[in-house]
C-alpha cells in the first residue's frame, strides 16, 4: 500500500503542469515543460527507496503519512491600494467629542433636545425676581401707609 501511495506521487510529480491544467487560458504565464533537474528530485534514489524495504514509519500504519509539496510558480501581484487616492489631503480627521458621544451613547440615553434644566433654572429666577418684587411693593405700600397715619417708622430696605 505504501509503495502504491509513492508510485502515485512520483507518477503525479512527473507529469507536466500543462497536461493537469484544465483550460489553457486559465494556465499561469510558467513555462509548459518542467525541467525535472531543477526540481530536485532524483529518480534513480526514488526506485532504490522503492526497491528495499518498507520503513517503519509507513509498516506501523497505513493512515500515517506524510508528503511534501513544492509548488513551483509566479504569485500573482496584489495591489492593496487599487481604488483609493493616496495624493491629496485626508479627506476626514479624526473624530470630534461630539461625534464619539453621539456613536457611543444609546440614543434612549442622550440628553434631550430642549435644554429642560436650563429652561426650569430660569422659570425659578424669575419667579424668585417676582416675589422679591411683590414683597418689596408691600413693604413699600405700609411704609407708606404708616407714614400718612403719622407713626415714626424707619424705610424699608428694598428696593425696586
Amino acid at each position: 500500500m505504501a509503495r502504491f501511495v509513492v508510485l502515485l506521487l512520483v507518477t503525479a510529480l512527473g507529469v507536466p503542469a500543462s497536461v493537469l491544467a484544465q483550460a489553457p487560458e486559465q494556465a499561469p504565464s510558467v513555462p509548459a515543460t518542467v525541467d525535472v533537474s531543477k526540481l530536485g528530485v532524483d529518480l534513480s534514489r526514488i526506485k532504490r527507496e522503492l526497491d528495499g524495504p518498507p520503513s517503519a514509519e509507513l509498516s506501523d500504519s497505513a493512515l500515517k503519512m506524510s508528503f511534501t509539496v513544492q509548488v513551483i510558480g509566479v504569485a500573482p501581484k496584489i495591489d492593496f491600494l487599487r481604488g483609493f487616492a493616496i495624493d491629496g489631503p485626508i479627506p476626514y480627521g479624526a473624530p470630534t467629542h461630539e461625534e464619539i458621544v453621539q456613536v457611543l451613547t444609546p440614543q434612549a440615553y442622550r440628553s434631550p433636545v430642549v435644554p429642560i434644566y436650563g429652561l426650569a433654572m430660569a422659570a425659578a429666577q424669575k419667579l424668585f425676581q417676582n416675589s422679591k418684587k411683590s414683597k418689596c411693593e408691600i413693604e413699600i405700600a405700609e411704609y407708606r401707609a404708616m407714614v400718612m397715619q403719622g407713626i415714626a417708622v424707619t424705610a424699608p430696605r428694598c428696593t425696586q
